[in-house]
């Protein structure tokens, strides 16, 4: 079965021996794991040293075409590949990749007046991910998408990541954060239902950051992927579920 693991980019900075470990036990365990991830404070970054604007809107970064060659410098040639090189030296052999090549991530424009270049994932080549897994490697994917005009786009990476595991039937997806994660009322969850997360922004309980977050662990259960949990370096953390049926 397939799993995927997003990582955030403030996460990635910031990798312990413990997430490598579950890593390198799950995949001796057999199971197929697809990493994703983002690259925001990179991004941010690049975007400051060359003098560019950094606007976000409705969550989603405004991506002129100017900026993109900052996100994309950002997303393969510093984040994508630090993450492999680590990968390979706890000893987990991964392949860098980036959602562009070989129209793997399939993109129309989100809404190029308001967001520029940001893509819409439309369809996901799975081809090139099966490729890479049958080959011994596990697929480490920068969150960049192609237009059927061959123009890079810039992806919300948990947008990424869903599509990418809905397009494998993947049996669960990981959101890394820096949290152990979802907290209502200063209390760590163990599960929350879709109304439960609800009811929690409504009332403020949830807020800030976690709101995206749990908006994309939304989106894959709407995806029907079966576990999607939002969870520390562990892939622990909350498991997010449909409403529980009752008898």
């Amino acid at each position: 079965m397939y799993h995927v693991v997003k990582i955030g980019g403030s996460t990635l900075a910031n990798l312990q021996p413990a997430f490598f470990d579950v890593l390198k036990n799950r995949i001796q365990q057999g199971e197929k794991i697809v990493i994703v991830h983002g690259g925001g404070p990179e991004i941010n970054k690049r975007l400051r040293e060359s003098g560019l604007p950094l606007e976000m809107k409705n969550g989603v970064r405004v991506t002129s075409q100017e900026s993109l060659s900052c996100v994309k410098t950002a997303l393969m040639d510093i984040t994508n590949t630090t993450l492999v090189e680590k990968l390979d030296g706890e000893g987990i052999v991964a392949k860098g990749l980036s959602g562009a090549e070989d129209f793997m991530l399939f993109c129309d424009f989100l809404d190029k007046e308001i967001y520029g270049w940001v893509g819409n994932v439309q369809k996901v080549n799975t081809k090139v991910i099966h490729n890479v897994l049958e080959d011994g490697k596990i697929p480490v994917i920068a969150s960049l998408g192609v237009t059927k005009n061959g123009e890079m786009v810039n992806i919300n990476a948990d947008t990424a990541a869903g599509e990418t595991a809905a397009a494998l039937s993947a049996e669960s997806i990981c959101f890394v954060t820096d949290t152990p994660g979802v907290s209502v009322n200063g209390e760590w969850m163990k599960h929350l239902t879709i109304s439960e997360i609800l009811k929690s922004i409504v009332e403020g309980h949830i807020s800030g950051g976690m709101v995206p977050k749990v908006e994309a662990a939304i989106k894959c259960l709407d995806l029907n992927i079966k576990q999607v949990r939002i969870t520390d370096q562990t892939l622990s953390g909350t498991a997010l579920q449909k409403e529980v049926l009752v008898p």
